[in-house]
């Protein structure tokens, strides 16, 4: 007896939806992609439970007929090629026949279409067929799946939260938005509308999508070269994110990811911008459609093409051609050169270099020892409990310098001490920020002018959630309409006007982390420090100088950022001595 055997029709049909059905969304970009290749000019989503429970996609397209209806459901079924040679040359967004019948055979599934004065209806459960006839519709075709993997329940086990879903079918319905601007775009959940979108150009779409605020630091790309069109709009530099977000490249339309590309693109910010920061990009490349292998993905996401070295480098340039003027675009707090340095959140501190400061340096303070016995209680009891309160003294340090409105300088007995002015308040806010997160807060100032903030709509779900650690943070933030919030007060030392880049830095690493854990936290406090530091170039009076030189040292770790930068240089009388070859 052989035990290789043929596998059913249906088992065949639930492999086929494992690779190309991952969750709700693959539903939606599929059926909107059969939308756009009917030459739809308007396509409306609507879903329900994130799409576990419902979703429904209808179009204006040329529909099917009724013996077409009948077979777009079978395994391999397509108007859009028919011979080897085609698939060199796809010109469409589907092509294989697999997306149908693989969706039928793991849902509920109804579709109506009309096809000239031709209407008709089939209901799918499970793949099997239950009727195929008359229906009624105004125009183009109606797609309805409802219960997904009612019958792979082991597959529905492994779907993400309805937040998760949402946002991703959310990415998909954004992303052929911003494809096909010509093409109008309605998306509701629930019945709450998420998007309500007119038939228009690229860049009123992008405000439509993203807000009208966008449209100044939006910077057009259009360049040719050797039958290879790139077209689209790149962001200033006041539209860089700390991850990865609100980057889009369509290949003929198609949307594709590519690392090759993507580092084309990125390639010519690198002079402007700093480690761990990502431009804002939306980018359609154009070439024949022979240059490209488009059947190499299951999810036909990926590409190959013939000459990807010749590629990248068209791209390349265009970007570069595109951004050659971009501090003309850039705000004027850019122009000043106001960079606040943000490496990689790193929060082990290198203990190898602490060597390079004195042991007890407040004991190599040239006039310590006067006012030793007078603060050494106070100094031991906020090092204990990490108090960061204002202290009801200074040290008497008579000599500091601001250097370059950057560095501190001071004398201790055994040389000089520099202190970048930052990193050290960046210290200070961050420990009092660890400190009292966990108990009452920090303290908060009301804004004399609130502070607006509008979202994306995948974005405003995570921002509700942060809310409770904001206001410990000393935020006290409300929702003010769809996808907005207003902040009434900040923490007490943060700058007017930072409040809005905090909220959104914090917001990426949210992200980032998908969860509220101790890493978050302790990345959440850096970048408020960070952010709400005094700046490089900021004048301080001598007062302010030694108030910051004494928190500084009521800190547990004086000597680095959280971000692992150094905060303290010593420069010892040896080390003068023998710069001046007095040794």
């Amino acid at each position: 007896m052989s035990t290789i055997k043929k596998l059913k029709s249906n088992i065949v049909n639930n492999i086929a939806a494992g690779e190309i059905i991952e969750g709700p969304s693959s539903v939606v970009k599929e059926l909107i992609e059969n939308s756009i290749d009917a030459k739809s000019s308007k396509i409306e989503v609507h879903i329900e439970d994130s799409g576990s429970k419902t979703i429904l996609i209808k179009d204006d397209g040329y529909g099917m007929s009724k013996s077409d209806l009948n077979i777009a459901f079978n395994r391999h079924t397509t108007s859009k090629i028919s011979s080897k040679d085609d698939l060199f040359n796809i010109k469409t967004l589907g092509f294989r026949g697999e997306a149908l019948p693989s969706i039928a055979s793991v849902s509920f599934l109804s579709a109506i279409s009309k096809n000239n004065s031709e209407i008709n209806q089939i209901k799918i459960i499970g793949g099997k067929k239950e009727f195929l006839k008359k229906g009624a519709i105004n125009d183009g075709t109606l797609i309805k799946v409802e219960n997904l993997f009612f019958n792979l329940p082991a597959r529905k086990k492994f779907l993400k939260t309805q937040t998760k879903e949402f946002n991703k079918i959310t990415q998909v319905v954004k992303s052929y938005a911003l494809s096909y601007p010509n093409i109008s775009f309605k998306f509701t959940h629930n019945g709450k509308e998420v998007y309500d979108l007119i038939s228009s150009n690229l860049r009123d779409r992008l405000c439509e999508i993203f807000g009208t605020k966008i449209k100044e630091s939006l910077i057009n790309v259009e360049y040719v070269k050797d039958n290879c069109k790139i077209s689209g709009f790149t962001g200033s530099i006041d539209l860089l994110r700390k991850r990865k977000t609100n980057q889009f490249i369509f290949l003929n339309n198609r949307l594709i990811k590519d690392k090759n590309i993507e580092k084309a693109i990125i390639s010519p910010f690198l002079s402007s911008i700093q480690r761990n920061e990502y431009p804002f990009y939306v980018l359609n490349i154009s070439v024949p459609y022979d240059y490209v292998d488009v059947n190499v993905h299951p999810n036909k996401n990926e590409v190959r093409f013939k000459n990807k070295d010749h590629i990248y480098h068209i791209i390349k340039r265009g970007i570069t051609e595109s951004i050659k003027d971009i501090y003309s675009v850039m705000p004027s707090f850019y122009k000043q050169s106001d960079f606040s340095q943000t490496d990689n959140i790193n929060l082990n501190f290198r203990k190898e270099l602490i060597n390079e400061v004195p042991d007890n340096i407040q004991d190599h303070f040239a006039n310590y020892d006067k006012i030793q016995g007078e603060s050494s209680e106070t100094l031991d009891e906020n090092l204990e409990t990490g108090n960061d309160a204002p202290l009801d003294y200074d040290y008497e340090i008579f000599d500091v310098w601001q250097i370059h409105n950057k560095y501190l300088l001071t004398e201790i007995n055994g040389g000089l001490l520099i202190i970048d002015q930052h990193v050290a308040h960046e210290r200070v806010l961050y420990e009092s920020a660890k400190d009292k997160i966990d108990e009452e807060g920090l303290d908060s100032q009301t804004l004399l002018f609130p502070q607006y903030i509008e979202f994306q709509k995948d974005e405003f779900s995570y921002i509700v959630e942060l809310f409770p650690y904001l206001n410990k943070l000393g935020f006290r933030i409300r929702e003010f309409g769809d996808n907005t919030i207003i902040i009434e007060s900040s923490p007490l030392e943060t700058p007017f006007g930072e409040e809005v880049g905090i909220i959104k830095e914090i917001l990426d690493l949210y992200i980032k982390y998908k969860e509220i854990s101790s890493s978050f936290i302790d990345n959440m406090c850096a970048t408020f420090s960070c952010k709400a530091a005094i700046k490089a170039g900021e004048k301080l009076e001598p007062q302010e100088m030694k108030h910051l030189i004494n928190r500084l040292f009521l800190t547990k770790n004086p000597f680095y950022c959280p971000h692992g930068r150094p905060i303290i240089i010593n420069l010892t009388e040896d080390e003068l001595d023998e710069r001046f070859e007095r040794k």
